[in-house]
């Protein structure tokens, strides 16, 4: 991974102080991979201070809107000076319990564990399981000859530059006017539908990690 750059997006309503222990394990593994690493900080709010005794942040970016309207414009933006080769996107409640294994990543996908499944795949750490209240029966898998009906997991996502040459992350100009429920807020299913309409590809991995703030964690995607 020598001389590739790489630029660390840490998204949220708020980069609240009670998270400092994730950046410290997220920035020390992050060092393990031996890229040039950059941070950036994207907040509904001016307190990037949190976690600057942590780790230095590059850009800082504040934006109200919803998780996933901020990386769609924090990126198209800033799409004529980012010279990166990766890109990772997580919240700052995420917990990492191992690193991030750019061996099983794809150039040209979006990269990242899948919040509902249909497909043969076996894939350790590859699912979101339980959870605290409506996310306490999250763990959508279900076995199929052939992989179809994706939807991706928006805790954490790793792309490459590839994407960006491909709009994935063209800003989200149309109002929100649907009354889904995913919709209102861009869950998961809502990114997923974008990348769709976008003709983005998707690669289900596994990331071994903990969502603290709602006690989600990665679990095995089995063929069931």
């Amino acid at each position: 991974m020598y001389n590739m750059k790489l630029l660390v997006i840490i998204c949220s309503s708020d980069l609240e102080k009670k998270w400092c222990d994730n950046i410290k394990i997220l920035n020390d593994y992050i060092k393990l991979l031996n890229m040039d690493v950059d941070y950036c900080g994207i907040s509904s709010q001016d307190d990037f201070n949190n976690y600057e005794g942590i780790i230095s942040f590059k850009y800082k970016i504040i934006n109200a809107k919803r998780q996933f309207s901020k990386i769609c414009d924090f990126i198209s933006d800033y799409k004529p000076v980012l010279e990166y080769d990766w890109y990772i996107k997580i919240r700052p409640d995420v917990l990492l319990l191992e690193n991030i294994n750019f061996n099983i990543l794809s150039e040209n996908a979006i990269n990242a564990r899948a919040r509902v499944y249909y497909g043969p795949s076996k894939i350790k750490y590859g699912m979101s399981v339980n959870g605290e209240g409506i996310w306490k029966n999250i763990g959508n898998c279900y076995y199929d000859d052939i992989e179809h009906d994706v939807v991706l997991d928006d805790q954490i996502f790793i792309f490459h530059k590839n994407m960006i040459i491909l709009n994935a992350f063209d800003k989200i100009e149309h109002k929100i006017t649907s009354n889904n429920y995913w919709d209102q807020f861009e869950y998961e299913f809502f990114m997923s539908s974008i990348f769709k309409s976008r003709e983005i590809s998707f690669n289900v991995i596994g990331i071994n990690l903990i969502l603290l703030k709602y006690n989600t964690f990665s679990g095995n995607l089995n063929m069931n």
